[in-house]
């Protein structure tokens, strides 16, 4: 059976709040991390594809943004995570509230028994490409054995939008994971890090080197991410105590 958030922990939850930094004198503005709620399920999935796909380097190598199918199929696949009510979100703060969305993060429980997902029948050429990549890369590491787990809290994609870049926005949605986990019993998170700007705020966070995927290697199957703007992908985790 699917993991389901459990009842203890009401949506809507406040994950942390944080000042940004200074510029030019001026003080920074109040940040605040919460659930993301159904309110902002369209308005994430739309800023996702406009921001992630563009962003991401095995979507920029392989121009995933202009493959209609790829983004239906990555799309409902971002729609099932967000209805396990584990993703969260970053927002400006008035008035002790949220304001503005500024950064997203999408997250999932995945299980032992899980059932496995047939990637040959995934639609869309580019998506089903970078899914056989992240899976191959999974694949260096059992998880389960590893952090001796039946289940972990995943990431399928985190962003910031441009204009609150340089916040330590992304360090902030990492490090809430920890009190995820606590919150739903969860004793370890571990996910695929793509681009080397995710693995260095990883690092810096606390999370260890599992495996790593050099980017070449994925020739062998037909997938050539040659021009990459990082040449390997790193299964990255950590284990709560």
């Amino acid at each position: 059976m699917p993991w389901q958030r459990p009842e203890n922990v009401p949506l809507g939850k406040l994950w942390g709040r944080f000042q940004g930094k200074e510029r030019n004198g001026v003080p920074g503005l109040m940040y605040q991390i919460r659930d993301m709620d159904e309110h902002y399920k369209q308005r994430c999935l739309d800023l996702m594809q406009e921001t992630f796909l563009r962003d991401e380097p095995l979507c920029q190598v392989l121009d995933l943004k202009n493959d209609p199918e790829s983004i239906e199929t990555i799309r409902n696949n971002w729609t099932e995570m967000l209805n396990q009510k584990t993703s969260i979100a970053c927002f400006t703060e008035e008035n002790g509230g949220p304001k503005e969305l500024v950064g997203f993060n999408i997250l999932t429980i995945y299980s032992k028994d899980d059932d496995k997902e047939d990637i040959d029948e995934v639609k869309g050429d580019q998506w089903r490409k970078i899914l056989k990549t992240l899976t191959h890369a999974e694949n260096l590491v059992d998880v389960y054995s590893k952090y001796d787990v039946d289940k972990y809290l995943s990431s399928s994609g985190l962003t910031v939008l441009p204009g609150h870049r340089g916040q330590n926005i992304g360090a902030r949605l990492i490090e809430a994971r920890e009190q995820l986990c606590k919150e739903f019993g969860i004793k370890a998170t571990c996910t695929v890090f793509t681009a080397q700007t995710s693995q260095i705020l990883a690092a810096k966070c606390g999370y260890e080197v599992l495996a790593t995927l050099q980017y070449s290697e994925m020739l062998k199957e037909g997938i050539d991410l040659t021009g990459c703007s990082c040449s390997e992908a790193k299964v990255m985790g950590i284990k709560f105590k």
